[in-house]
């Protein structure tokens, strides 16, 4: 049988446990639930061609612009699934009609965003 003290100690360590796992996860439940909303906010946009533009290979993961896959021409209208902020560019995800994932770059070819980016 436990005496005062012993049930004491036994509180403050369900305490200390509760602090420690439940604070690493509710930032990360936090973190997930941001990115999450992040990601929906993205894909409620869509790119509309406005000249010849090139589109590039996979998702894009940096500025890169020497992996060119095609052109797609002027009226071409794509759902954006992810947009990217890097340090030189902005980089648009999408799928195609085959089910390719390419991407686009701000500022190589001629699209627009919509509804626009803020």
């Amino acid at each position: 049988m436990l005496g005062y003290m012993g049930r004491h100690r036994e509180l403050k360590i369900r305490r200390m446990l509760v602090i420690v796992l439940g604070v690493p996860a509710f930032m990360a439940a936090l973190v997930l639930g941001l990115w999450a909303n992040d990601v929906r906010q993205d894909r409620a946009h869509t790119i509309a061609v406005e000249a010849p533009t090139p589109v590039f290979v996979g998702g894009g993961r940096a500025c890169d612009t020497h992996q060119q896959i095609g052109i797609v021409e002027q009226g071409a209208v794509f759902p954006v699934h992810r947009i990217r902020y890097w340090k030189d560019c902005a980089t648009l995800d999408v799928r195609s009609a085959d089910g390719r994932v390419s991407h686009f770059v701000f500022g190589v070819g001629h699209f627009a965003v919509k509804p626009p980016l803020p």
